[in-house]
């Protein structure tokens, strides 16, 4: 059995009004969760990047690493805490609203070189043979109008978003009618189960929680696993993560899919 987990958190980009305070906490924490607290993934086989080491080229060769002679009974954990955005899609006939949603390296400009879309994920996750227990962590956000100027807050203790700030408005054109629901919509169901910090419509907090940053949705995912991971399952988990989030005061409402949504967080 081979149990592998690919953390990537990204508080420091190379524009300065992309600046966010959370992430590399939020891999820490889920370090620390997997590998201390349940000793279920070893320290050796978990790889970190953060902040300049999260390039797309890194994310997709350790992505490889993670999904590397995979087979049946393995655990694999992908965690990405970082900005998210959408763009206009290279095909067409497989986005009815014509954007693609993706992440944002450290290194993102807008090209695709830097680009790591939807489709380029569904390719790589693919390969993810039949029983592999497979986790996706999604703590990001889509831009619902990426040509507004940047919401940033002047109190260094507010709460900021994670949407990429600095696109060229072409590279956009997203409304609310537009947005779509978890990361990477597919023609196959994902092998696996992806946890996304928020609903198509809304935006994904990072937050000061009990005097530190974090993300909001993997503060309160932790906190669940410890309390339900046992024996609830990852949709499960999920709702009560959406009722901690309402209940102290974020407008996000966290998403599951997947083929695995019905297990448990841990094989």
């Amino acid at each position: 059995m081979k149990n592998k987990a690919l953390l990537v958190g990204i508080n420091q980009y190379p524009n300065p009004s992309n600046e966010l305070r959370g992430c590399v906490n939020d891999v820490l924490d889920m370090e620390h969760y997997i590998a201390e607290t349940h000793k279920v993934y070893a320290k050796e086989n978990i790889k970190k990047l953060t902040d300049q080491q999260a390039t797309k080229q890194a994310i997709v060769q350790q992505i490889k690493w993670l999904l590397a002679e995979a087979s049946a009974g393995d655990s694999l954990l992908f965690h990405y805490s970082g900005h998210g955005a959408q763009v206009p899609t290279q095909n067409r006939l497989l986005e009815k609203d014509g954007l693609d949603e993706i992440i944002c390296p450290y290194d993102f400009d807008g090209s695709p070189a830097t680009t790591l879309r939807d489709k380029e994920f569904a390719a790589l996750f693919a390969t993810i043979p039949k029983d592999v227990h497979f986790v996706w962590i999604s703590d990001s956000c889509h831009a619902e109008d990426l040509s507004r100027e940047p919401l940033m807050c002047n109190a260094a203790n507010e709460m900021r978003y994670r949407y990429f700030h600095g696109l060229n408005p072409a590279m956009s054109r997203a409304n609310n009618s537009q947005i779509t629901t978890g990361l990477a919509p597919i023609a196959q169901p994902l092998n696996g189960a992806l946890l996304s910090a928020c609903a198509s419509h809304e935006l994904s907090a990072d937050a000061i929680i009990n005097n530190r940053f974090n993300g909001a949705f993997t503060y309160y995912l932790i906190q669940n696993l410890k309390l339900y991971g046992a024996d609830k399952s990852m949709q499960e988990i999920v709702g009560y993560v959406n009722v901690d989030l309402n209940k102290n005061g974020y407008d996000q409402n966290p998403q599951t899919e997947g083929l695995l949504e019905q297990k448990t967080f841990f094989l």
